[in-house]
């Protein structure tokens, strides 16, 4: 569309289709924009801009959320959205006792999408004066299970899958999405490295886009050798029976992995099994540059979450040590 502007993206397209979006001064009298289509579009044009495109991954779960929204709503046209179905929305979630991170990942997407129809004129300017977005669970990146207890967690599951879940978070601070679309041929046990890759095929992007390589450790190898042997690289190495496309991700381990920390007695999240991945590694002196490599963070965002981990190795008196 020739422009970064996701606003006058869709009004360009809009515009290129023979209709319209939006006419200043007529907006709410104009005919009614379904809402389903409005939504499409919005994903659709996001990821096609220029500048920083909206993953194909990221789509999807906006999509989930955003038409989970209006179909919990009883919403068809752009205009029935008010600040009192969002809140009612959302303290539904809060009241059936969803987590924190939830609340806010669903009201930051329908802000988000909320803010670009008000710029667009397509629903009113006052629907967001109030729409606060509830804050993340509060113990934030300060969970994380140290060495000796994640091994045991590990060593107490039963299941494969779920085993190869835990390695995942816990050996190699794979993100819950990774783990779910994880190939068989990421894992090379001859070299000893997993290959984390998008997979444009399947629309899967790493967050950061960039490929990336994590060393397997040796607990993880032993478990891969026969977890994924006489198996093709291009099959995921999970296997879920839910049908793709009908859920969030492609497969939604959430209950598998919770009921497990239960079991375990750990208080623990699937993202804090890369907490610990992370938290351990600067712990136990592993240079920061190294882990945010393996994490696919940058250096300053693993300084900053786990920078207070490291060992004092400062020593100002180096500089006037005797050279023998």
């Amino acid at each position: 569309m020739g422009t970064d502007d996701l606003v006058v993206a869709l009004q360009k397209k809009r515009t290129i289709l023979g209709g319209q979006l939006v006419a200043s001064r007529q907006v709410f009298g104009a005919r009614p924009f379904g809402v389903y289509q409005v939504i499409e579009d919005y994903l659709k044009v996001a990821q096609e801009r220029a500048k920083k495109p909206m993953r194909p991954d990221t789509a999807r779960r906006q999509g989930y959320i955003l038409r989970k929204f209006v179909g919990d709503a009883g919403t068809e046209f752009v205009g029935q959205i008010t600040h009192k179905s969002i809140e009612d929305w959302l303290r539904g979630f809060k009241d059936a006792k969803r987590s924190a991170d939830t609340l806010h990942t669903y009201a930051r997407a329908l802000h988000t999408f909320v803010s670009y129809l008000v710029k667009l004129k397509l629903v009113r300017g006052d629907i967001l004066t109030e729409f606060d977005i509830p804050e993340r669970a509060a113990v934030g990146r300060k969970n994380w299970l140290r060495s000796q207890e994640m091994q045991r967690v590990i060593a107490e599951s039963n299941d494969p899958s779920l085993t190869f879940i835990l390695f995942c978070g816990f050996h190699a601070g794979l993100r819950r999405n990774e783990i779910a679309n994880a190939k068989v041929g990421w894992f090379d046990l001859e070299s000893g490295l997993i290959h984390i890759q998008n997979d444009v095929r399947s629309g899967f992007v790493l967050k950061d886009r960039e490929n990336r390589s994590v060393p397997i450790s040796e607990p993880f190898k032993a478990f891969l050798t026969k977890f994924i042997r006489d198996r093709k690289d291009d099959e995921y190495a999970l296997r879920p029976e839910k049908q793709p496309g009908k859920w969030r991700y492609r497969y939604d381990f959430d209950s598998l992995v919770t009921s497990h920390f239960r079991r375990c007695g750990v208080k623990c999240t699937i993202h804090d099994t890369r907490r610990s991945f992370a938290s351990n590694l600067v712990s136990a002196g592993e240079s920061i540059y190294i882990v945010a490599k393996w994490l696919g963070d940058g250096v300053d965002v693993v300084e900053r979450s786990y920078g207070h981990l490291a060992p004092s190795a400062g020593n100002i008196n180096r500089l006037t040590a005797k050279v023998a």
